[in-house]
């Protein structure tokens, strides 16, 4: 390009010397100027009496970028038959930095020097022999934002900071045959248009060698990026990392051999891989790491891609190992270890302690993984040691027997499965828990302290769809008595919002153990609990149909003092416990022939009812034996909020019944 600029020049040189004698100013027009590079249309040269010059291009376009009535000024332009030179030159796209170039015609040479305040340096010298070229150019306290009008505009622009370094490029007439750079980024920040991927004060080194063979480019690259910040949608991440590559480029494939990325506070990570540019696919890839930080690996790099997901809010300790190879777009395989390794969850809804794994996963052939965890916690209620055996194929999971010891008693699983389906995980198994002592799993769940043992067979338990299922009906014995839980269903159970649907049926539960559980008085005999149609969004009741009602039979019916206060208590400031008043002050228990409250909760209220209907009321507890009580209520409709205000403060002591 060049070289026709100085044969052009040459050619007209000897007619503007005695034009310009004579004339205040020449105006020189030139065809319009095209290299595989660069292209300047519509150049106008104004040669000046005072020695000065102007240059005007209609359309200036450099790698693809363009600029529009691009206009220079040389305070001082000098032409002969050795070379042509500007010096004191502004561009009006940027004024603050004052340029001079010469270029010699016999030698090729071409000096080019930017400099503005703050020692501002952009220097480069180009020798255009006959059969190759080669430029090279220094930076000094060069300002990046420059960079933004050479960049294309999709990609995050330099806003601010320094470079400082060296580049050289060289080639011939059939294009670039090498490349170099060394260059030192000092606070560079840089944002694209969304804000979504951008840098903050970048201090960061970068090394570039590649060679062009006429098959390919081959490179390598070093970045250690020292400090900083970036963004880049949804990472969020600080310097303190490095990396270096081998990089091959042969027109469609770009090939990455021999990469390091050492992450700060987590460790090295190799990488070779193979992309498809025109087809954008990642064809083959190989990723391995020993001995990871998985604290500042999942903190960083995992968490970012887990918002509202059940990991959302997770923590993770220990370390681990993993190597991972993709073909043709899809990972084939993966070997995961852990070491010591903890998962806790920020809500507190799980935890595992002491995790250690070996998880050699195949898509093609079937292999066994090995996991154990030495404690750990769900929803509060802690686990123990345990051991499991995986067999796995693609995305196929199995257990075939697993035992999770949980306080005193042990959750037994059999025939687990979990696979995917319709690019959806399923999963089902089935078990048993042993007797499993409720005092201390009450206590862990946040409850009132409960007596006894809880145990039962657990049918066919399957996920599908964010949906947990129970086939058939749980069966436990807790409170001496019996506890049926059917139609289960619980959507989302790690979610934000969990829903659980399902029935309850309690049958000839201790009414002495379970008042007692919940400082509710004394109450003996056996109480019957049937719960329908339940319903509770993010574990609070929102619809049900819900009756306590003594079993049938005989047995001792005695009630406390205490209990007809709080029962009566249930029922608002118009409940009564009809009974003189002469009779509470002597008798401390009393008899009772049936108790009965129900409620059916609907939109926030709770219609109420009992035995039977008396008056304006209706029974709770009917009275029967020496001395007998009837408890009345009086409140049909209450807010369940309001109700449970009132479960509140009767298991606290703070209400006292009504007594006529």
């Amino acid at each position: 390009m060049l070289y026709r600029i100085s044969l052009l020049l040459l050619f007209v040189f000897a007619g503007l010397q005695s034009a310009m004698l004579n004339a205040a100013q020449i105006e020189l027009k030139i065809a319009d100027i095209v290299s595989p590079a660069f292209s300047a249309r519509a150049v106008k040269v104004t040669l000046l009496q005072n020695g000065s010059a102007d240059l005007r291009i209609a359309e200036l376009l450099i790698a693809e970028k363009s600029w529009n009535k691009v206009r220079l000024h040389c305070a001082k332009f000098s032409l002969s038959t050795v070379k042509v030179a500007c010096r004191q030159g502004k561009l009006d796209a940027a004024p603050d930095l004052p340029f001079t170039f010469s270029y010699e015609f016999d030698t090729q040479q071409l000096e080019l020097q930017l400099a503005a305040k703050g020692k501002e340096l952009w220097q480069m010298h180009a020798d255009f022999y006959a059969r190759s070229w080669r430029i090279s150019a220094l930076l000094r306290n060069a300002h990046a934002f420059r960079l933004a009008a050479l960049l294309p505009s999709g990609l995050p622009l330099p806003t601010r900071g320094m470079l400082n370094g060296t580049l050289e490029l060289q080639g011939n007439k059939e294009g670039v045959r090498s490349a170099s750079a060394e260059v030192q980024l000092s606070d560079v920040s840089f944002s694209d248009a969304s804000g979504l991927r951008t840098g903050e004060k970048f201090q960061a080194n970068l090394q570039l060698a590649a060679t062009h063979t006429a098959q390919q480019w081959d490179s390598r690259v070093r970045l250690d990026w020292q400090s900083g910040e970036l963004f880049w949608q949804p990472l969020y991440l600080h310097g303190g990392h490095t990396l270096q590559a081998d990089i091959q480029w042969d027109g469609s494939q770009l090939k990455i051999t021999r990469a390091t990325l050492d992450l700060n506070g987590v460790g090295a990570v190799e990488l070779d891989a193979v992309w498809d540019v025109p087809q954008k696919q990642l064809l083959e890839a190989n990723v391995s790491g020993k001995q990871l930080g998985l604290a500042r690996f999942f903190s960083d790099y995992a968490k970012p891609f887990l918002a509202g997901s059940t990991l959302a809010e997770s923590e993770m300790s220990g370390s681990s190992d993993f190597s991972l190879k993709l073909s043709k777009g899809a990972i084939r395989e993966v070997n995961l270890g852990l070491h010591d390794a903890g998962i806790v969850d920020g809500q507190k809804r799980f935890a595992l302690y002491g995790l250690n794994a070996d998880i050699p996963w195949s898509t093609e052939q079937t292999t066994e993984a090995r996991l154990s965890f030495n404690s750990g916690a769900l929803w509060g209620v802690p686990l123990g040691a345990t051991e499991l055996n995986i067999t796995m194929r693609g995305l196929d999971f199995a257990i075939a027997d697993a035992s999770l010891p949980i306080l005193d008693g042990k959750l037994s699983v059999h025939d687990f499965h979990l696979h995917d389906e319709s690019d959806a995980w399923h999963w089902e198994f089935s078990g048993g828990l042993t007797p499993l002592s409720m005092s201390p799993l009450s206590l862990a769940l946040g409850w009132p302290e409960m007596q006894g043992k809880l145990s039962g067979m657990i049918p066919r338990v399957s996920y599908q769809e964010k949906m947990l299922k129970v086939d058939g009906a749980l069966l436990f014995r807790v409170f001496d008595g019996s506890v049926v839980v059917s139609n289960l269903k619980l959507s989302e159970p790690f979610g934000a919002v969990p829903r659980l649907y399902g029935n309850l049926d309690m049958r000839e539960l201790d009414l002495g153990a379970l008042t007692q559980a919940f400082s509710f008085g004394n109450v003996q005999g056996r109480i019957d609990v049937s719960v329908k149609e339940l319903e509770l969004v993010n574990w609070q009741p929102v619809h049900f149909d819900a009756r306590v009602a003594s079993s049938p039979g005989s047995y001792r019916k005695k009630i406390s003092q205490k209990a007809v206060q709080n029962i009566s208590a249930l029922g608002g400031a118009n409940a009564a416990a009809a009974i003189q008043r002469s009779m509470m002050s002597v008798f401390e228990n009393f008899g009772y022939s049936r108790i009965i409250l129900s409620c059916v909760l609907r939109n926030g209220v709770c219609a109420m009812n009992g035995v039977e209907a008396n008056g304006d009321g209706y029974y709770i507890v009917k009275g029967g034996g020496i001395p007998a009580i009837n408890v009345m209520g009086y409140n049909y409709n209450v807010d369940w909020d309001e109700l449970l205000i009132r479960l509140k403060r009767v298991t606290s002591g703070n209400r006292k019944a009504v007594v006529q």
